[in-house]
């Protein structure tokens, strides 16, 4: 019997020979197609040469570029391709840079192999639905309270602003812009957006909500359309529905 996981093509970066080698074995075995780059240019090289990919397993501490360079130069090129960053710094600054350079989710060293391979899996599962989608549902958009949101050119605009975004970043947001007003939990969008269990601990939703106010709130840290609900969730006002 075939594997699914064989269609799906991974660029794994990532210097340290024992960790890589531990990681090309076991994607390998759950029949990932794995190129492996040593060093941060060779990372991007091997992107141009070597892709299309489904996703990119990226460490942050890479010789001749690190890993918020690589990221950077990767979504100048493809804003689509799912990147995961694996790497022992793990203040909340380091996680915003990562943000800020395109990583979709972020996994610490030492981490749990299994965690790790759930969400590549998620990640891969998500970017191939997204390829094979037809023309009319890639260019599908959506608008709430004048934030507009086009999936097809992955494009964020509020008012005379526009920026792009992540596959993962236009998931998330479609979840809060299909029910506005109304708060959207933590547990379900670790579900739906991430393929991750209700349990899970990961602050990654924090920071994709720290970046994407930067996009659409005028005084970020005084949020007053993307707000956080404490103990529940997260919800988008909709300045056209009274509370």
């Amino acid at each position: 019997m075939t594997n699914e996981n064989s269609k799906f093509r991974l660029l794994l970066v990532e210097d340290e020979p024992h960790i890589a080698f531990s990681l090309i074995l076991n994607l390998e075995a759950e029949g990932f197609q794995v190129i492996h780059s040593a060093t941060g240019l060779k990372a991007v090289q091997d992107f141009a040469a070597e892709g299309p990919f489904h996703a990119i397993i990226l460490d942050v501490n890479l010789p001749e570029m690190d890993g918020f360079q690589v990221a950077k130069a990767i979504r100048s090129r493809d804003a689509r391709v799912a990147i995961l960053m694996l790497t022992a710094r793990s203040t909340e600054n380091d996680r915003l840079q990562g943000f800020d350079a395109g990583v979709d989710d972020y996994i610490a060293k030492p981490f749990h192999l299994k965690e790790l391979l759930a969400r590549v899996r998620r990640m891969t599962e998500r970017a191939n639905l997204y390829l094979n989608k037809s023309s009319p549902a890639g260019h599908e958009e959506i608008t709430v309270g004048g934030i507009h949101l086009n999936f097809g050119q992955l494009l964020l605009t509020h008012g005379q602003t526009s920026n792009a975004v992540t596959k993962l970043e236009a998931d998330f947001l479609r979840e809060l812009m299909e029910h506005p007003g109304r708060v959207v939990s933590r547990e379900h969008l670790l579900e739906k957006v991430w393929g991750l269990s209700a349990s899970s601990e990961t602050r990654t939703i924090d920071n994709f909500v720290v970046r994407l106010r930067k996009m659409i709130e005028v005084d970020p840290k005084n949020p007053k359309l993307l707000v956080s609900v404490r103990g529940k969730g997260y919800k988008l006002e909709n300045p056209l529905i009274k509370s």
